[in-house]
């Protein structure tokens, strides 16, 4: 067993240095600040008293969407990698942790089975026990920790903003069902008034009041519309089958409960850019970068600093004669292990320039993200209102239609107009609730995406 002996001269110089080292300490590491200027409200938000909305959807009153959004929620497999990242991400973080803790072992050996030259057996028996802690004083391995812990912290986030998308999805989804199949029974109707106007048309041909065209024309349209169903058909189908597919089941043999219709909610009031900031996950994932980022480049930044470290060998071993009392013996060492790089070809200083690199690029992304998530606000805002102001206009439009009809059918029975008059009038009708109620749907959408800007879907 060897020990070796540092001369105190030596010592104290590594110890001044040491101290010397420790004052310029590389923590004090500052962040980049933000650049965004965030507002205090949105200028298209309304004022009010702010709602819960981390299950937005049952503001809707639709048992079945709730019913869908929810089962979606529990069964997703974009979800559950999302966990298993969180998982994967807690146990790099553990490990991470695990270098500022004592590392301890012990091995031990038996022999036996051999004689000496006076035909005495005798058997051996040895054991070591060993211990070494690296005792970082300067919080390399804590920002390590750090690093890792914020990483979980991001990843927990990911969870988040995927179940915020997951549900706006299949809400954009169910609503998109819900409206093609309005529009599929509007071509049924409008397709019952232009046989009906065929029928009178015909008549006309026969007594010499319309002529070839006029039939044709009509067929065409009738032609046309046929050819809409198919295709909305196949739609419907489609957003079944996503929904399936979202759900963790398969495209075939979707069974998906679908209500007939359901009510958009006013537009969430009383948000402020400050709450919506600290509520959107993507934010969150953010500052957890920006966290790590800054971690890892003190800890790169370590490297320039002397390690220390304590190792203890321990050891007992024993070897018995037959006949004879046996001997032992035993031992140990401590020792302090120092480590101070001086030359590395600029491999230190690279690694500290790359992190720093990193954090402003992290700082740079979250301004980004602020940028992003202020505009998604203010235009979803935006869309909701004008959808609104639409679906008023066409409202009124629809109503003078509905009056429009109630006069033709009186001139019609008075003898003063003909029945192609009010039939053309219903005509027009229709054409004016398909058009409502594809722009119902649009103000649905703008409603979910509203609600997804807000940082709504998960709590």
């Amino acid at each position: 067993m060897k020990l070796t002996f540092i001369k105190k001269t030596s010592l104290y110089s590594g110890f001044i240095a040491t101290l010397i080292l420790a004052a310029c300490s590389p923590f004090k590491t500052p962040v980049p600040p933000s650049q965004v200027a965030v507002p205090s409200q949105f200028a298209q938000a309304a004022a009010g008293q702010a709602s819960d909305i981390s299950k937005w959807w049952l503001a809707w009153n639709d048992p079945a969407l709730t019913k869908v959004i929810e089962d979606t929620l529990k069964a997703n497999l974009d979800l559950r990698i999302a966990r298993d990242h969180i998982q994967e991400a807690k146990s790099n973080f553990k490990m991470t942790k695990s270098s500022l803790s004592p590392t301890i072992g012990v091995t031990g050996n038996i022999a036996g089975g051999g004689t000496d030259s006076r035909n005495r057996y005798l058997n051996s028996f040895s054991n070591d026990f060993t211990a070494s802690w690296d005792a970082d004083l300067f919080g390399a391995r804590h920002a390590d920790a750090k690093a890792a812990k914020a990483e979980v912290l991001g990843q927990e986030a990911q969870l988040h903003q995927i179940q915020m998308a997951i549900a706006a999805e299949v809400a954009s989804y169910y609503t998109g069902i819900q409206c093609l199949r309005k529009r599929l029974a509007l071509i049924d109707q409008r397709l019952i008034l232009l046989e009906n106007l065929k029928s009178y048309t015909q008549a006309r041909f026969n007594a010499g009041q319309a002529t070839l065209s006029d039939i044709k024309g009509l067929d065409v349209q009738i032609n046309i519309l046929h050819s809409y169903r198919p295709d909305l058909e196949s739609a419907i189908a489609a957003s079944l089958r996503h929904i399936a597919i979202l759900g963790g089941k398969t495209p075939e043999n979707v069974e998906i409960a679908i209500s007939s219709e359901s009510v958009t909610p006013p537009a969430p009031a009383g948000e402020l850019p400050s709450t919506v900031l600290n509520r959107r996950p993507d934010i969150a994932a953010a500052e957890a970068n920006i966290n790590a980022a800054l971690n890892r480049l003190k800890s790169a930044k370590a490297d320039l600093l002397p390690r220390f470290g304590l190792q203890f060998f321990g050891g007992d071993g024993r070897i018995r004669f037959s006949g004879l009392s046996g001997f032992s013996n035993s031992g140990g060492i401590m020792a302090l292990t120092a480590y101070l790089p001086i030359f590395t070809a600029g491999r230190v200083h690279a690694h500290i320039a790359l992190e720093d690199a990193k954090l402003d690029e992290a700082v740079a992304f979250y301004d980004k993200k602020l940028l992003s998530a202020l505009t998604e606000v203010e235009n979803a805002y935006q869309a909701r209102s004008s959808q609104d102001k639409r679906i008023m206009q066409l409202s009124q439009a629809l109503a003078t239609t509905e009056q429009n009809i109630t006069v033709e059918q009186g001139l019609y029975q008075g003898g003063k107009h003909t029945l192609q008059n009010v039939l053309e009038t219903k005509l027009d009708k229709v054409d004016k609730d398909d058009s409502l109620i594809q722009t119902i749907q649009q103000q649905q959408m703008a409603t979910i995406n509203l609600y997804y800007a807000l940082g709504g879907g998960w709590s």
